[in-house]
């Protein structure tokens, strides 16, 4: 899978996703990163502490795949940002969304990656 194809088509989807990477199971950045002209709301080393216990959740999660199904993706919505995490085989696709942007329409961006997702397996 080219990864960094992926994080341009994600950008493509709306034009109030932030961010868009994939990460490794350890939490390393394989591709991807802020949209051209925003800068991000955190330190960098903070950025690499978030990407690292986005990692250590999904190993978490996957306790319970036998007995509730395997996780497709996260939402979190906070006061200054909304982040979608979706869990690929191996890796992890974290996109951040401007705050403003409502609930309803946050999902119909998950539905659209969990489609662009099925489309590049």
């Amino acid at each position: 899978m080219d990864f960094a194809k992926l994080c341009e088509q994600v950008f493509a989807l709306h034009e109030d996703i932030r961010y868009t990477a994939v990460i490794d199971d350890a939490g390393s950045l394989l591709a991807g990163g802020m949209r051209k002209g925003i800068d991000s709301m955190t330190e960098e080393d903070n950025d690499e502490l978030y990407l690292a216990q986005t990692a250590l959740r999904k190993s978490m999660r996957q306790r319970f795949d036998n007995t509730l199904g395997k996780a497709r993706f996260v939402y979190v919505e906070r006061e200054k940002i909304s982040i979608l995490t979706f869990y690929l085989d191996k890796n992890i696709l974290v996109v951040s969304v401007e705050p403003n942007v409502h609930s309803h329409t946050v999902i119909d961006i998950a539905t659209d990656t969990l489609e662009l997702l099925d489309g590049v397996k």
